[in-house]
């Protein structure tokens, strides 16, 4: 609550408010008990930290690094609309956010957009969609040594100091994607197959934690499903075709397949071509094509995590934290939605 705001509710001057504040004196008994009771009943005064800082001229510098919206990442379209939409929010007052891209499939392009982030000493707070384990580790020294904060954005590594985290709990949709294939019990056709598809599938985190999620939850469960993990390359999309085909071929008895990244993209193409239909797809993200995917039953679920708000919320909890002084929550999880057919139009509303 500001001097204004209390002014405002007890009928005087900011003033006075401020008299009262500081032990100035020259105010009546009963107004100094007034405004006391509105203070206390408010939890208390907070200075308006934002007009302190405009009037010091202190501008907070806060750099944000994510994958670089394309075909090829068609999800990040929507944490990068959101992070724009917080920025422009937030850049009159006292917060500046510059915006670093990198390929999400190319560990040197985040490596090297990183590394000029860390040399930056100018910073105040630094946002990281921490896509790369091992090169995000090597870092956490020279980022612990900044004495600065930073936020996880979408990925939740474990292990560092970031002061708060904004995403989905990865291990946790693993395994409500296992619990659908579970629930569909088709005895004719048990076998569902795993799609990784990068080379170096452990070093994405996120993505790994899916998979071990939905392995955990068969660990668990006994069950008709018979789980087959494959590993396809992402880079060669002829490839990618190639031994997909060939992996429906061997596993006549494959009646689903789980793709624990937007890779469902990929393969809804090869399956509208090939007019290929199985009895369950289950993928990730509600991005434009796999709407269309859903729409023709190509696609059969879908898992959301509202990726708008997770940039839009990174954002805004730096700006929070910087400017207003507030303490984060340690994780802010976003809710892990299953998109059908017949609920995709609210979804989207």
């Amino acid at each position: 609550m500001t001097i204004k705001e209390i002014a405002r509710l007890a009928n005087v001057s900011p003033g006075t408010v401020d008299r009262i504040l500081h032990n100035r004196g020259g105010v009546s008994e009963s107004t100094e008990k007034r405004v006391t009771e509105i203070i206390e009943q408010a939890g208390g005064f907070k200075p308006n930290v934002i007009a302190r800082n405009l009037a010091l001229n202190k501008i907070y510098q806060v750099a944000v690094l994510m994958p670089l919206f394309n075909a090829a990442s068609p999800f990040w379209e929507y944490p990068k609309r959101g992070v724009l939409k917080a920025i422009e929010e937030v850049s009159s007052y006292g917060m500046k956010v510059s915006v670093s891209y990198f390929d999400e499939f190319n560990v040197d392009s985040y490596s090297k957009e990183l590394d000029k982030i860390l040399k930056n000493k100018n910073l105040d707070g630094i946002i990281i969609a921490s896509h790369f384990v091992k090169e995000t580790q090597e870092r956490s020294d020279i980022l612990n040594a900044l004495n600065i904060p930073y936020l996880f954005l979408n990925v939740p590594l474990k292990g560092f100091n970031n002061v708060s985290f904004v995403g989905q709990d990865s291990f946790g949709s693993g395994r409500l994607a296992a619990q659908l294939f579970h629930i569909a019990r088709n005895t004719e056709k048990p076998r569902v197959l795993i799609m990784e598809v990068l080379e170096d599938f452990e070093n994405y985190y996120g993505l790994d934690q899916r998979v071990k999620g939905f392995m955990s939850f068969f660990a668990d469960y006994e069950s008709h499903v018979k789980v087959e993990k494959i590993r396809v390359p992402n880079k060669n999309t002829k490839q990618f075709y190639k031994l997909l085909g060939d992996s429906l071929d061997i596993y006549k008895d494959a009646g689903g397949i789980f793709f624990p990244s937007n890779a469902v993209t990929k393969a809804g193409r090869y399956f509208e071509t090939h007019g290929i239909k199985l009895d369950m797809i289950v993928g990730y993200d509600v991005t434009e094509e796999n709407r269309k995917f859903l729409n023709k039953d190509i696609i059969t679920f879908l898992i959301g995590q509202e990726p708008f708000q997770q940039g839009y919320k990174s954002v805004k909890l730096m700006f929070e934290h910087l400017v207003h002084g507030e303490n984060l929550n340690k994780v802010y999880m976003s809710p892990i939605h299953i998109i059908t057919k017949e609920n995709l139009e609210y979804y989207m509303h």
